[in-house]
């Protein structure tokens, strides 16, 4: 039977997008509902409206007796992800210390190598691991670089692996995904190098070394990593003229002559290099001396106040490269500040004009962005000169701005005039339609940049912040990162409070998003109290309407979940709740609605809670069926249908009448997610199909050809045939009998 989340956000959605006529009162629905949806994941049994045999998840040694014959091991070294750069400088020394490091053996408690580089921002971390790699990537099957600001970045940069290491990759990968990766790699025995840039401590990927690799991690932390050699990275020396800061700032100036000028500029700018490529490049493209350079930012240092965000020599490059920029040039850097620094492209400028929203969110852009969007070349030709300043790096596709160069631009605007901009840009372009799987690559592209600016603590209060939040909050709930989707939900309400009064729908929505968000984290009594607020709100200002219905469905179902955790009375309490949404929606909709069927299906999910296994199946029947007239054919909404309806049958005792409707579950949802045999739906579909046909084999029901097609079934999508034979022995079989 489909899980709760898998259910649930199917079932709500659709009610919602007929709630309103009003464009914006959609979307407001819809991300309430859709949070509801994801929220309710947490365990085996997590949530409602039916509840999923528990299905072994194999993702470590076990997975190789299913796993396709093992790739032999790549002829020449795979280079995955690893950023191009201007060539090292001075870093010798750190190379062979850095080769000695992984090279021990012994003492290293989660990888059988690991070294981390720490180090302030701005010295060169990610440097060294770049040269690192490229000096010594012949002595690797592959390397490995992703970006690490995140948990969920790690999981999601492994996902690089899939391709070398012959698996499918998810649509929405999640800890169980990078496991498997990290399992397939142990198992194949090649050494890979793998380089987590930018961590920022190590709960962001403990439990996710890769085994039997050599693992580089980047971070400003220079503490709390067990088992890992911990290297300090240091400014480039600059107390003579042939130290390795004056010949980084020569070379990038492009000069040859004025060595004790270069190192007294070098001096000023302590030796990072960070500043001294920005100051070398901006010599070599607009003249003048050192000595020049050196009295300007002199003159800026001195009254520049101090900043833990980034030291003085920073913003002082920063802001002589940024007074030579063109116009067009200006309004990218300054938009980019506001954004993750990693996956800066063009198009998160030049796509909004064709975004759904542009029209809702372009007011909160100046007139000079607005014209900027609408010119991609010109976003293109303004990147080609941050890069050429060295204010960004990388192709214009997926280029990086330094994390203290965006924070000393940031400190540079006077008002949030870009803060509100960069937002209008993201809202544009945002997927509104977060549950829809096509949309998945467009969210995971985006959200980062939504969680950059929320984390920034200086996101604007706009209309389009607040709904990056809740989408965000959606794509995240989905993903299982529950930490980031709670962050944003909790940024969401906050936003509506200081914007909207207290009886406009926006509070009720964003107290239910909020509850809906704890309840991920298993905090119900909390997600309760959020939710009586939000139900409070809808009658006293919405009586009668979809909204309070929706109200309703997300109360119940947190109710729902409180009494299968033995709160007395709370299922029964979560029945009353839903029975209200259903008198209102075949009021509002009509008995044929899609969003009675939702009602339908949500009072099955508590009378089988109850132990009434034949009225939750006739509800789910009655709401497939509804489904199936309203539906297009090959909807996944049919899917979840067939799985709810088929695992009540099996439950009554009517694995005759259940096999059909799991057997089209399963193809439908098969083909609905292309063939991926890790998809959790995809997995709690064929789990039900293989327990239905084990029970009818029981019953000497065709029992060898049942048997073997169970088999190959979980071969297909990685279940233990054992564990599966053991749920099918609980469940009773009473063929043509009324249930």
């Amino acid at each position: 039977m489909q899980s709760g989340w898998q259910v649930i956000w199917e079932f709500f959605f659709g009610h919602n997008a007929g709630a309103t006529n009003n464009a914006l009162g959609i979307l407001a629905s819809i991300i309430t509902i859709l949070l509801f949806v994801w929220g309710l994941i947490a365990g085996a049994a997590r949530l409602f409206p039916r509840t999923p045999k528990p299905i072994p998840v194999i993702v470590h040694a076990e997975a190789a007796a299913s796993d396709p014959p093992q790739n032999p091991a790549p002829t020449s070294p795979c280079y995955i992800g690893v950023p191009t750069g201007r060539r090292v400088v001075g870093r010798e020394v750190d190379l062979v210390e850095l080769y000695g490091k992984l090279a021990e053996s012994g003492g290293v408690q989660v990888t059988n190598s690991g070294a981390i580089l720490a180090g302030q921002g701005g010295i060169g971390k990610s440097t060294l691991a770049r040269a690192y790699a490229e000096e010594y990537r012949d002595d690797y099957a592959g390397v490995l670089w992703l970006t690490a600001g995140t948990r969920q970045a790690v999981i999601d940069g492994l996902m690089g692996l899939c391709g070398p290491l012959g698996l499918a990759v998810p649509e929405a990968a999640k800890e169980a995904d990078a496991q498997a990766v990290l399992a397939k790699l142990a198992a194949r025995g090649d050494r890979w190098l793998v380089i987590y840039d930018n961590v920022e401590g190590y709960d962001d990927f403990k439990g996710l070394e890769p085994r039997g690799a050599h693992l580089i991690v980047t971070t400003r932390q220079g503490t709390g990593w067990p088992g890992f050699a911990v290297m300090k990275a240091d400014v480039l020396k600059f107390d003579t003229e042939d130290g390795a800061a004056v010949r980084l700032l020569m070379e990038t100036a492009e000069r040859t002559e004025d060595a004790a000028g270069a190192r007294a500029l070098a001096e000023v700018l302590g030796g990072l290099p960070l500043a001294l490529v920005m100051a070398g490049r901006l010599i070599a493209r607009e003249g003048g001396g050192f000595d020049d350079y050196r009295r300007d930012v002199s003159a800026i240092i001195a009254r520049e106040p101090r900043n833990e965000d980034y030291p003085t020599s920073v913003i002082g490059a920063v802001r002589l490269s940024y007074a030579r920029l063109s116009e067009n040039a200006r309004l990218v850097a300054d938009l980019f500040a506001w954004w993750a620094a990693e996956g800066l492209a063009a198009r998160l400028i030049a796509d909004a004009p064709g975004g759904e929203w542009w029209e809702a969110h372009k007011a909160d852009m100046p007139a000079a962005v607005q014209a900027l969007a609408g010119d991609a070349a010109a976003v293109r030709a303004a990147m080609a000169e941050l890069a050429d300043r060295s204010l960004i790096a990388g192709p214009s596709v997926d280029a990086a701005m330094h994390r203290m160069t965006a924070a000393a631009l940031r400190a540079m605007q006077g008002d949030d005039a870009m803060a509100r901009a960069a937002a209008a840009l993201l809202g544009a372009v945002y997927p509104g339609e977060v549950h829809v799987s096509s949309n998945w690559t467009e969210c995971r592209r985006l959200t980062p940049h939504v969680r950059a600016m929320w984390e920034s603590g200086a996101a604007p209060a706009t209309a389009a912040m607040d709904t990056l939040l809740n989408h965000a909050a959606i794509y995240l709930g989905r993903l299982a990162d529950f930490p980031g989707a709670l962050e944003m939900a909790r940024g969401a309400l906050a936003l509506k409070q200081v914007r909207l009064p207290e009886e406009d729908r926006g509070i009720a929505l964003g107290h239910g998003t909020l509850g809906m968000a704890l309840s991920y984290t298993d905090d119900l009594p909390g997600a309760l109290l959020e939710l009586d607020r939000a139900v409070a709100l809808d009658e006293a200002h919405r009586p009668g309407s979809a909204h309070l219905a929706s109200s309703y469905d997300q109360q119940g179902g947190v109710l729902f979940e409180l009494g299968r955790q033995g709160d007395d009375g709370a299922l029964e309490q979560a029945a009353k709740r839903f029975q209200q949404a259903l008198a209102l929606r075949r009021g509002l909709f009509g008995r044929g609605s899609d969003e009675v069927a939702e009602s339908a299906n949500n009072l099955g999910a508590v009378r089988s809670a109850q132990g009434r296994g034949a009225a939750a199946a006739r509800l789910f029947g009655a709401s497939l069926a509804i489904r199936r007239a309203v539906l297009p054919p090959g909807d996944a909404r049919l899917g979840y249908g067939l799985v709810n309806t088929g695992s009540s049958w099996l439950e009554a005792g009517r694995a005759d009448r259940a096999e059909a409707l799991l057997q089209e579950a399963r193809d439908l949802l098969w083909a609905v997610h292309e063939g991926n045999a890790a998809h959790p739906e995809v997995r709690s579909a064929a789990g039900w199909l293989v327990d239905c046909l084990l029970v009818r084999a029981r019953a000497e029901d065709n029992r060898g050809a049942r048997e073997a097609r169970a088999k190959r079934i979980c071969a297909e999508v990685g279940l233990d045939f054992d564990a599966r034979a053991a749920i099918a022995a609980r469940y009773p079989y009473t063929p043509g009998g009324t249930p």
